[in-house]
């Protein structure tokens, strides 16, 4: 018989590495995190749980919470704002260091084991089990591996090929910067996140207020991640907020963004299940990415779950699961996204002419309806919007949404 030291080793403790490690510990397994920096350590986010993403946790994190927002002001190269209200909460704001901590200790709490400050560097599958290699020279054996390790996944590349891998070119940057006396942020925007299109190419601007800092970030898929040119959309955009005195950026941070490709996109293989940003799961349009990595750290652990129960491998079926309830979804998310990007100053108008598209956008980030649903009214409302009299360009482009 083979021997394995973990039944589940989850690497990456982030929000889906340690919800994946909760779910599978609290099953009886036994689970292993493996973490390269050490909680609570700095992440470049926004920190935006959406009410879906708090009702997937299925935990009290009231204590965290940073402040609860009730709509968004929209604006356009920061000209012509017109701000959507809700009369109920749209969103939570958290310190991710704060939030991933917390994930990380109900996984312990759960039984899941830890390891941190320390590298995986390799990965590879066996016939009955999967072996870990760590950066001090030590091996560990599990039965099923788990990759939470983010967008530069050293599982995701140690199992598929440049083929079945497709790079995309998403940046963010973010900053995060202490309210102060030089700092005038409007009172009445502070329960609002801002959100500026135009200025950043396939793109936007965002502010998001919390207790004691400002999180302000851009984020796009541009043709050239070249890094002085994604910070001048970066000093751009923040020369435009007017109540930030000049200066006060002081440190900022770039990270990958792993946008989904295709509904098809490999998101296992054998034993080893990817999760969350390793899988790139992310919404093309919004670039929403905590939720994905919650739910498919849930998926994942399920189909290990099922795989023990019945004897069979748990690749399939974590991929037909996320085919059918994530990506098949994000599909049509891909396509609106390239219609926004491409008709930004239409799509922003035709917002402003319909605030209700941004309620049914809220459904849709409540989980109550799909990005088919959403792209059908965005396309009614374009063609009430020009009365029907649409060029040729954005025909073409509405056709494949």
């Amino acid at each position: 018989m083979i021997s394995v030291d973990y039944d589940v080793i989850v690497i990456g403790a982030g929000p889906g590495g340690s919800t994946a490690a909760r779910y599978c510990s609290k099953s009886g397994l036994k689970t292993l995190l493996i973490e390269k920096d050490r909680h609570p350590r700095y992440k470049p986010c926004g920190g935006c749980l959406s009410l879906k993403t708090i009702n997937q946790l299925h935990l009290d994190i009231t204590h965290l919470i940073e402040n609860t927002i009730y709509g968004a002001k929209f604006s356009y190269c920061f000209k012509d704002p017109f701000i959507i209200k809700s009369k109920d909460p749209i969103a939570f704001l958290v310190m991710r260091d704060r939030f991933d901590q917390f994930l990380t200790h109900k996984a312990l709490e759960n039984g899941s084991e830890i390891l941190e400050g320390i590298k995986v560097i390799g990965i590879e599958e066996e016939e009955k089990r999967v072996c870990v290699y760590l950066q001090d020279g030590r091996r560990l054996h599990s039965e099923y591996l788990i990759g939470a390790d983010g967008a530069e996944s050293i599982v995701a590349k140690s199992i598929l090929t440049n083929k079945e891998r497709i790079f995309t070119n998403g940046m963010a940057i973010e900053s995060e910067i202490p309210f102060n006396d030089s700092i005038h942020f409007p009172k009445e925007e502070f329960q609002l996140v801002h959100l500026d299109f135009g200025l950043i190419p396939n793109g936007y601007g965002w502010v998001f207020p919390k207790k004691s800092f400002l999180s302000i970030g851009i984020g796009g898929m541009f043709k050239d991640t070249n890094k002085l040119k994604t910070r001048k959309y970066f000093s751009a955009f923040i020369a435009g907020l007017d109540w930030l005195p000049k200066g006060k950026v002081e440190r900022s941070i770039g990270h990958s963004l792993p946008t989904f490709y295709n509904e098809h996109q490999k998101v296992s293989k054998g034993r080893i299940l990817l999760v969350g940003d390793a899988a790139n799961l992310m919404d093309p349009l919004q670039g929403e990415g905590i939720y994905y990595t919650i739910y498919s750290g849930i998926l994942a652990a399920q189909a290990i779950l099922y795989s023990k129960e019945k004897g069979i491998s748990p690749s399939e079926i974590y991929q037909d699961t996320i085919e059918n309830k994530v990506l098949k979804n994000f599909k049509w998310a891909l396509s609106l996204s390239r219609f926004v990007y491409r008709f930004t100053k239409l799509s922003y108008k035709t917002l402003k002419a319909y605030p209700e598209l941004g309620q049914f956008y809220i459904n849709v980030l409540e989980g109550k309806e799909t990005y088919f649903d959403f792209t059908r009214k965005v396309k009614e409302r374009v063609k009430d919007l020009l009365g029907g009299r649409l060029s040729k360009k954005i025909r073409e482009a509405m056709a494949k949404t």
